[in-house]
């Protein structure tokens, strides 16, 4: 063979694999990414697997796999990581044809919230040229981070005063037309619940017991609105954990526990809200109502959905409960409009140690400072 032959050989072969990697190169390779848990509490750490598979028979010698998520989520590994208005993660692969690499990032979950990655972008470079290939994957992976459980000592005197409204609302709207059974007499009960009956049988005095004419029920009012222009978020982030703390210990006691708040979903965009329950799947239901309140969404007036609540609402014995860093006018506005419905409303109000702590005016508001750690 000549020797002017092998450089147009060679130029051949080099077009040749160009085409076939061009081509060819992303045929059935395929990238996976998924977390490892499906929700976590703020503050822990969980993983995020990386899975690149190459059924091909075109070896990837660099390969780089892209892919974002929104600030909030910690990724160990900062060579590969960027943050600007969304967090940019970045790694790099060198599969062989008919391969498969999986790869495991660990992630701190700092901040609540509702994460997602809904594609990866993928490129690859050619051995022999510099082309650079792009590509995109779908992906469809998410985490929550649930807002955390404070203290119970910290919440303690809240319920105690939230359990007393509901205490003294059932006692005002017992049925005395449905029977439940009898008991013994005690002093405080009236003397038209004695069973005279029961009590000329067993010789000791007796009562009856009845039902509610509805189960007691509280509300939870969340405002997420800013209390003024300059202010901690975590402010905000108190008063979710609030909300969360106060509706998981009443669950546990078996109180329906419902919320309404001016938050936006993070997902739908539209304002949450939840309907009243009290089993292990509402408190689930609770923590992921809350993780996906998206805080840089704007806020529906809270006046306007009190008003539409209130005037929809047909269990008198419901409690409201408000919580809200901001006392503005309009934070205000909503508190009054629960107090002309019920007369009374506990109203719990996170601050820093620098912030105002003056009561509100009406004095039909128990306002209770919640003071930021």
């Amino acid at each position: 063979m000549p020797i002017i032959l092998i450089p147009i050989i060679l130029y051949l072969l080099y077009q040749l694999e160009r085409y076939l990697f061009a081509r060819y190169w992303e045929r059935n390779l395929e990238v996976e990414l998924g977390f490892d848990k499906s929700a976590v509490v703020e503050g822990e750490e969980t993983s995020l697997t990386e899975v690149v598979t190459n059924r091909n028979f075109i070896p990837l010698h660099i390969l780089q796999v892209g892919f974002q998520t929104d600030i909030g989520l910690a990724f160990d590994d900062e060579t590969n990581v960027t943050v600007s208005d969304r967090v940019n993660v970045l790694d790099v692969f060198s599969l062989r044809f008919y391969s498969r690499i999986t790869r495991t990032l660990p992630v701190h979950c700092p901040q609540r919230g509702y994460y997602s990655i809904l594609q990866t972008s993928i490129n690859a470079s050619d051995f022999f040229s510099p082309d650079i290939h792009y590509a995109m994957r779908k992906q469809r992976t998410s985490l929550y981070v649930y807002p955390r459980l404070l203290p119970f000592a910290r919440i303690e005197p809240l319920m105690l005063q939230l359990c007393g409204e509901v205490v003294t609302r059932r006692i005002l709207y017992e049925d005395n037309f449905t029977f439940r059974g009898i008991r013994e007499y005690v002093p405080t009960d009236p003397m038209g619940s004695i069973n005279w009956k029961a009590t000329a049988r067993t010789g000791q005095m007796k009562v009856n017991i009845h039902d509610y004419t509805s189960s007691p029920e509280i509300t939870l009012v969340l405002n997420v609105e800013e209390p003024r222009i300059l202010f901690e978020t975590e402010l905000l982030e108190d008063s979710i954990r609030i909300c969360m703390s106060l509706a998981d210990e009443l669950i546990k006691k078996g109180i329906p526990v419902s919320l309404l708040t001016n938050g936006k979903d993070k997902v739908t965009g539209e304002t949450v809200t939840l309907s009243a329950g009290a089993s292990k799947d509402h408190v689930t239901s609770f923590l992921r109502a809350l993780a996906r309140i998206d805080l840089t969404k704007d806020k529906d007036d809270l006046r306007e959905i009190i008003k539409h609540n209130v005037e929809k609402e047909d269990n008198d014995r419901t409690t409201y409960c408000f919580i809200s860093t901001s006392r503005r006018e309009g934070a205000v506005s909503a508190a009054q409009t629960l107090c002309d419905k019920k007369g009374h409303l506990l109203w719990i109000c996170p601050i820093t140690r620098d912030m105002d702590n003056t009561p509100i005016g009406d004095k039909r508001i128990d306002l209770r400072m919640f003071i930021h750690e």
